[in-house]
């Protein structure tokens, strides 16, 4: 909210507030909230002790409390219907154990738990009694052959991690539906996320299906002499997007410059590799032939299911640098934040997919090989851009990287098309959310933004046509594209025009929670 709206609002309070009587304006106060008294039980029936969350269920009111030495709170909320979660401390009263939260009554998430009713000048009691942690027995299988894995590894809400022969147990569950993230060490099989169920007062056990993982297997080389590198680390894209990761495989070269490439999804991949410290070399899409700076003239790399690829030998080039000052065209001032990238993603562990501005608006690039490449410009007050001012990769010119050489690029950013509006639940109150603008054509990110008072602003290139995706929710989250629909099939599309100001309010829908 703007300063001139908290002002205004503000205002009409203390005028409001001032044109009743201090009797009429302290009973109009009592009537509109109510009482809410809440008592929780361990297991064994003694007081509990921990924290508690009252969330309304239109997102109006929250609080945060702490339960007394007796187990009990007792709080004055707005009138409305709340949802109540209880975060127990078995040890230390001050230390609560996130991973034995349970909505009341005895659920373990927010779209099971029961609402309860706040009136206005009314007394509302509730009474929960927390369920006794028990274990879950994980054991998992090939999804295509059926045979039993070995070694298999999991948690579940910050328990677990560990990893059992052909079965490890989990301790302290909360009784009730759970998802747990079940993996292997390997990398001969894909990570999942497993919907359970955790029975009181028992050791239930979970046989969980995992998909195999395909693999690749290079050689990285000197492109001139054939000698093997060492460091050279390999992600995948999917094919012809360019879109590096933040969170996927990678691998490095070892002294004879072979590398594995575990954990790949099933589909068409194209391979990027980067060398690593101080290396001589450039990073590059791995080309049919050759390297390259265009993922679209990258080799496409299709993989099945538990199965290796060996791609040919990976020949790297000597790096090149680009450097340059960003400023804007507006003002013809230096940008002093943001970031000079490959990709929307920032990095993958170690690795970074570009670097940041400085203070005087200046960056530097010295990793590349010596290839045309397009380079992507994300700030915090002009437009999401390509080199070249434009909002997708397809469009983009491309900056030249000779080997050993240093290439000037300089851009004076497009300030963009300011996208404003409101957000707002199916109640019609403010809300908070993450929006992401796509290319209506490609589906690319063309910006992004967040807001906190039920109020958003982010700058657009113009002239395109972009859908909005939102995602929404505390306690349980919600997705969905404007203009109130649960895919992206479905999404409304909105053309940003080419300057000025686009108003779009935005209204959330709580489809069913992740």
């Amino acid at each position: 909210m703007s300063v001139a709206r908290r002002s205004l609002a503000a205002f009409t309070v203390a005028v409001l507030a001032a044109a009743l009587p201090a009797t009429a304006a302290s009973a109009a106060q009592e009537q509109d909230v109510g009482l809410l008294r809440l008592t929780v039980t361990q297991p064994d029936g003694t007081a509990a002790r921990g924290s508690v969350d009252l969330a309304a269920t239109d997102d109006s009111h929250s609080e945060f409390l702490q339960l007394d030495e007796s187990g009990q709170l007792s709080v004055e909320m707005p009138a409305n219907d709340y949802k109540i979660m209880i975060t127990p401390a078995y040890v230390d009263p001050d230390l609560p154990d996130d991973g034995l939260r349970q909505w009341v009554p005895g659920k373990t998430g927010y779209a099971q738990a029961q609402a309860f009713r706040v009136t206005a000048g009314g007394t509302t009691d509730v009474t929960e009694r927390l369920l006794p942690p028990s274990p879950l027995t994980v054991r998992a299988r090939d999804a295509i052959t059926g045979a039993p894995i070995t070694r298999v590894c999991a948690y579940a809400d910050g328990r677990g991690g560990n990893c059992g022969d052909s079965e490890l147990t989990i301790p302290g569950l909360v009784p009730g539906p759970q998802r747990i993230r079940v993996y292997t060490e390997d990398g001969n099989h894909l990570a999942t996320d497993a919907e359970v169920t955790v029975v009181e007062g028992d050791t239930a056990t979970a046989l969980v299906d995992l998909t195999p993982a395909a693999h690749l297997a290079t050689t990285v080389v000197d492109a001139t002499t054939g000698a093997p590198v060492v460091g050279a680390c390999a992600t995948v894209a999917p094919a012809g997007t360019g879109e590096l990761p933040s969170v996927g495989p990678l691998a490095c070269s070892d002294e004879t410059g072979r590398l594995r490439l575990d954990s790949v999804e099933a589909g068409s991949w194209n391979l990027f590799v980067r060398p690593t410290g101080d290396s001589p070399y450039g990073a590059q899409w791995v080309g049919r032939n050759a390297g390259t700076g265009d993922p679209t003239r990258a080799r496409t790399v299709t993989v099945a299911a538990g199965r290796t690829v060996t791609v040919p030998p990976v020949r790297l080039d000597r790096a090149g640098t680009i450097t340059g000052t960003v400023t804007s065209a507006a003002t013809g001032a230096p940008v002093t934040s943001g970031e000079v990238s490959l990709a929307h993603s920032s990095g993958l562990s170690h690795l970074r997919w570009g670097t940041y501005l400085d203070g005087q608006g200046t960056y530097r690039i010295d990793w590349l090989g010596p290839y045309r490449w397009p380079l992507l410009f994300t700030t915090t007050d002009h437009a999401l851009q390509w080199s070249g001012g434009v909002p997708v990769r397809g469009q983009a010119k491309p900056v030249t990287v000779r080997a050993g050489g240093s290439t000037s690029y300089s851009p004076a950013l497009k300030r963009g098309t300011l996208v404003t509006g409101g957000l707002t639940n199916p109640a019609g109150r403010p809300v908070n959310a993450v929006l992401t603008f796509h290319n209506a054509s490609t589906g690319e990110v063309v910006g992004s933004t967040w807001d906190y008072d039920g109020r958003y602003e982010t700058r657009v290139l113009g002239r395109q046509t972009v859908t909005v995706d939102w995602q929404w929710g505390g306690f349980a989250h919600y997705a969905g594209w404007y203009d109130g629909v649960a895919d992206a099939a479905g999404a409304k599309r909105v053309t940003v025009p080419a300057s000025g100001t686009l108003t779009v309010d935005i209204g959330l829908r709580p489809f069913p929670p992740d």
